[in-house]
């Protein structure tokens, strides 16, 4: 059960991690918005060929007490009878609310990940894909890792064993931050003196920040809008009239620059930032060397209930090594994928093996309609205490998610889940079990 379980996450893994990178190629070579539109319909596809594979060749076992397929209220009843068993699987029951939370907060962690990512610490587009691409080949063989370690350990130890893995990792996240902005071309607006003219000019870095990619945030007292069009004479943004909207004007390539004249006072455009989440540097002329970075961008740490674990983190890990925030989100990548395919492969095997047989497809029903339930719940109160605190606090209220699934585990005895499925298999199929 172990074995098949964690294969087939492990499969699932290096297929679609196949495709990532055919979508990835094709993004960084071409690029443009057809060429996205184009790997959604692939993914389509990708899905539904191999899904005719599935149903062509693996076949369908016979089903035990077959029935009529029910209506949807039939099926929502039979969801509610299922519960009313408690007392007849406490073992499996037990597990499924240990199920609830700690598959919840992994969950999570996978949805709000890019988002994480982007606006926390602004990493980019191509940084978000490549970290993905990361997470599928290394979750591939750490799937397989895990089938060995519970050979060796038992299932509900080698399942345990990820589950604080997930818990460390969640405390982790918390270190991980932007380096401080040193050099001129790291911000996301640089402006240029130009010797010729005896005028500053403007490009916007739109390769240095997530953030840049976009002018349409507002938050608090800033309306990103509103600051494009009260200095549209002193930044790179073009006014698009279908829309009635600012946007970046910028190079469709890194080693090229897409100048503008400045008029007006850089001071002034400096000042402005200071409650937003964007980055201003000047180089030569009068404000040569002066830069501001608002509180809002991912570098500005201080301010947050947590950022002491980042501030500190930043100043003795990722600094002195010098690792910018696209590897160090890699790396927090390469440690998910090690510690996703098992925690999911494993606890679905658990519950294979405490559910009877001959009720199999009501469990595994009832499995999959209880993973949905839980979905909500993370990002829900993700976003709770994001609003509330931050985006770093939010990170940790999902710890608590798994501390919560690590305790009731200590509840679940898998054997005793074994036995009660032998027994209804015996009670369903007339056999007595006094033998």
């Amino acid at each position: 059960m172990d074995d098949i379980s964690n294969r087939a996450y492990a499969y699932g893994y290096l297929g679609g991690g196949i495709l990532l990178v055919v979508h990835l190629g094709l993004v960084l070579g071409i690029g443009g918005d057809a060429v996205i539109r184009f790997c959604l319909a692939s993914s389509g596809l990708w899905w539904f060929g191999f899904a005719l594979i599935t149903f062509k060749y693996v076949p369908e076992p016979p089903m035990e007490n077959d029935k009529q397929v029910p209506t949807i209220r039939e099926a929502y009843s039979q969801v509610w009878t299922t519960l009313k068993e408690y007392n007849k699987f406490r073992t499996l029951f037990i597990y499924m609310l240990a199920y609830f939370f700690f598959i919840d907060a992994i969950n999570t962690v996978w949805a709000v990940g890019p988002i994480f990512g982007a606006v926390v610490l602004g990493v980019s587009t191509i940084e978000l894909m490549i970290t993905i691409v990361l997470i599928q080949f290394v979750a591939w063989p750490c799937a397989l890792f895990f089938t060995k370690l519970a050979n060796e350990w038992g299932t509900k130890k080698a399942l345990n064993a990820s589950l604080i893995g997930w818990l460390v990792l969640s405390f982790a996240i918390l270190g991980f931050a932007p380096l401080e902005l040193d050099s001129h071309d790291e911000f996301e607006v640089m402006y240029d003196w130009d010797e010729e003219s005896q005028s500053y000019q403007v490009h916007v870095n739109y390769f240095a920040s997530e953030i840049a990619q976009k002018l349409d945030f507002e938050d608090g007292e800033f309306d990103e809008q509103k600051w494009a069009s009260d200095f549209s004479e002193m930044l790179p943004v073009e006014f698009e009239e279908k829309t009635g909207t600012y946007k970046w004007a910028y190079a469709e390539s890194d080693s090229e620059k897409l100048l503008f004249p400045v008029v007006g006072d850089v001071s002034t455009i400096l000042a402005s930032i200071s409650d937003s989440r964007f980055s201003i540097s000047v180089s030569g002329g009068p404000q040569d060397a002066s830069s501001n970075v608002g509180i809002d961008h991912p570098s500005s740490l201080g301010d947050g209930a947590l950022d002491v674990i980042p501030e500190t983190v930043r100043e003795y890990v990722w600094e002195p090594l010098g690792i910018e925030i696209g590897y160090q989100f890699m790396i927090l990548g390469m440690m998910i994928g090690t510690l996703f395919g098992g925690s999911q492969g494993l606890s679905r095997s658990i519950f294979g093996q405490m559910i009877p047989e001959t009720r199999s497809t009501e469990f595994f029903g009832f499995f999959g309609f209880f993973g949905k339930v839980a979905a909500a719940v993370g990002p829900l109160l993700y976003a709770s205490m994001t609003v509330m605190f931050d985006s770093r606090v939010g990170v940790l209220s999902i710890a608590v998610l798994i501390a919560i699934g690590v305790f009731l585990m200590r509840y679940v005895d898998i054997e005793q889940g074994r036995a009660d499925a032998r027994a209804e298999d015996a009670r369903n199929r007339g056999i007595s079990t006094d033998s």
